[in-house]
């Protein structure tokens, strides 16, 4: 996994005391959803702005043109948006692996396990993150060589089962350009 720079947009929104949208704009490669009296605006990776992988422990806070760049953007799909003179916003790092999907996983490191690389994402997803963990954790310190022979989660609320082979560290990185592929 890699520590990816990113930057999130926040403005007042065009109409405080009416509905707020949540949207993700893919001519405009952005997405925004309420926060408060604000719209957050994040950003899609497009193909022209180049990823900005960065040192964890010494990278810039600050806001920068891809602020403007988003909250721009933005405002091409809301003509009423307001776009301040001074910048506001969060600057964070997603802990990303090349194909963007998470690795949940044990090490080749005896007794540690992980779960890594869910691009800010994975936090809606917890409940379930924990059943497949669990199942990694408990059917490798029971025996089972999760290497050779992936296990499964049962997903009993919708009836399928998943390979979580497909989260493994020794998987095959698939060929995507960004969360969106």
């Amino acid at each position: 996994t890699k520590p990816l720079r990113h930057e999130v947009a926040y403005v007042e929104a065009p109409s405080p005391n009416k509905e707020k949208p949540v949207l993700i704009d893919v001519d405009n490669f952005i997405y925004l959803r309420p926060d408060g009296a604000d719209l957050m605006i994040g950003t899609l990776d497009p193909d022209c702005v180049p990823q900005d992988i960065v040192d964890p422990d010494d990278y810039n806070t600050s806001l920068t043109e891809q602020w403007t760049n988003q909250a721009w953007r933005a405002g091409l799909r809301f003509e009423s948006l307001g776009i301040p003179n001074t910048a506001r916003g969060t600057v964070a790092l997603y802990d990303v692996s090349d194909d963007w999907i998470p690795i949940y996983d044990k090490t080749d490191l005896e007794g540690y396990f992980l779960a890594i690389g869910t691009s800010g994402n994975q936090f809606k997803n917890a409940p379930m993150i924990g059943d497949l963990m669990a199942t990694i954790i408990l059917g490798v310190q029971g025996g089972h060589d999760h290497d050779k022979n992936p296990l499964t989660l049962d997903l009993k609320t919708v009836g399928k089962t998943i390979s979580l082979g497909h989260y493994s560290r020794l998987r095959e990185v698939k060929d995507t350009s960004n969360v969106m592929a």
